[in-house]
């Protein structure tokens, strides 16, 4: 039985928010900024729980015909008797390609520009936190991890 997905909350009142820029928006690229994993509790961490809540900082700039969504976790994954076993850190960010502030489309609000991060560069970034997360728990020598799907 895997982990319960993570869901957006008010997702639907958030795309509507964020269509102006999605509308107009292209995928450039996903980059890695920070990924670090340690040992809490060497011996907790042999029996890694699932990841229950994921708190996530956003942060947008705009430069240009350029959006960029920076995307920060970390995570405390519980082991065995309920310990604090590994702290997970991963910074990624999303590209996007989008008109500048004075050409067609590219007039928006800032709570439109913060909607499109909570929902589509969300959904753009989750796989690679999911890839980070897993890979790193190995690496440690732990049980791998994986998170949960990202949901509307």
């Amino acid at each position: 039985m895997g982990a319960m997905p993570f869901v957006i909350k008010n997702s639907e009142e958030l795309s509507k928010q964020a269509a102006p820029v999605a509308q107009n928006s292209e995928l450039l690229d996903i980059r890695t900024f920070q990924l670090h994993a340690e040992i809490l509790d060497i011996a907790a961490s042999g029996e890694l729980k699932d990841i229950m809540s994921l708190d996530t900082t956003l942060g947008v700039a705009r430069e240009g015909t350029n959006l960029s969504y920076h995307f920060e976790h970390e995570l405390i994954l519980k082991g065995k008797n309920g310990q604090d076993a590994v702290k997970i850190q991963v910074h990624l960010a999303a590209l996007f390609r989008f008109p500048a502030e004075n050409e067609p489309g590219g007039e928006v609000t800032e709570d439109s520009l913060i909607a499109f991060g909570q929902t589509t560069a969300h959904f753009a970034v989750h796989p690679y936190l999911r890839v980070a997360v897993s890979d790193l728990t190995a690496r440690l020598g732990c049980p791998p991890v994986t998170l949960a799907l990202l949901k509307r």
